[in-house]
């Protein structure tokens, strides 16, 4: 089990692990291959954007093939994906271990991973739902921002899951403390501070770190990500709760929307995600609007 002090050893620690994926990518991954000559990239892509940790391997390797002349981010995953090829794609993802090898004898710590696999998802499709309402706004960018945002804590949960349990349980038991002065507490830093870093050390796009960086909050683009982060994360616990309440508030001041109209875009994302849940075998978001 791992325990670091500080940031940067986290950092150290984090970027020498291998990045496992979802056992149900895993399994997806080997049915596309068996049927290679009926599929197209399409079918990839559909693949990394249900999975923030292939989506991370996926830009990690486009730093690593990144040619002196291309000075430009590629940032988003379907651009990457047509300069390696579907025969480079399962040449270098094929054989991607999964998290629940990995973790086979920490159940805990595998729900928790998928639980978190499974927020930055229904996040990213938030995301996506907004920024098609707001119109002038790209939603690739921002969808894949929103994806990626809870990679550290994704790593953290497999690289020390021990550590990881403990912020959890204090902060189900004492819920008037702040998530990040417990993680500064036990981690030694937060886990904000541990993304922006990795973002940084493996090269990521640049807008990247833009877009998670809450700096930036008075950019539309950014306040999408950020709102649409915290109402994975707060309805993760509950479907009424204030903090949710909130979220829908901020995010119809700023599509201009009324709250209810908000509400109703955000149930629509939630269900549709909820029928994706194999991918993540968890109880999906939408379970907690019925036990309302």
């Amino acid at each position: 089990a791992m325990h670091a002090k500080n940031k940067e050893e986290w950092l150290s620690f984090l970027t020498t692990q291998d990045t496992p994926i979802l056992d149900y990518t895993q399994a997806m991954l080997k049915e596309l291959y068996q049927r290679i000559d009926d599929i197209d990239l399409r079918d990839i892509a559909l693949l990394i954007k249900h999975d923030p940790l292939l989506s991370l391997k996926l830009f990690k390797t486009q730093e690593r093939l990144r040619s002196r002349q291309q000075i430009t981010d590629v940032t988003t995953l379907e651009r990457i994906l047509l300069m390696i090829g579907l025969s480079g794609f399962f040449k270098t993802f094929g054989s991607s271990q999964s998290i629940e090898t990995l973790l086979q004898h920490n159940p805990v710590a595998i729900e928790c991973c998928r639980l978190t696999c499974a927020r930055a998802f229904l996040a990213s499709q938030i995301a996506e739902a907004i920024s098609r309402t707001h119109r002038d706004i790209d939603p690739n960018e921002v969808v894949t921002a929103a994806l990626l945002h809870e990679t550290a804590e994704i790593l953290l949960w497999i690289a020390a899951p021990k550590l990881m349990l403990e912020v959890k349980d204090k902060l189900r038991f004492n819920p008037e403390l702040r998530s990040k002065d417990v993680q500064i507490q036990i981690l030694g830093c937060s886990i904000n501070e541990i993304q922006q870093a990795l973002v940084q050390t493996w090269h990521l796009p640049q807008m990247l770190s833009h877009l998670i960086d809450e700096e930036f909050s008075n950019e539309a683009r950014v306040r999408i990500v950020t709102i649409s982060t915290a109402i994975a994360r707060h309805t993760e616990w509950s479907w009424g709760n204030h903090y949710f309440k909130q979220d829908i508030e901020q995010c119809a001041d700023l599509l201009n929307l009324a709250k209810d109209d908000v509400y109703q875009l955000i149930l629509s994302v939630v269900l549709k995600c909820a029928k994706q849940h194999r991918w993540f075998n968890v109880q999906a978001t939408a379970a907690r609007i019925i036990e309302q």
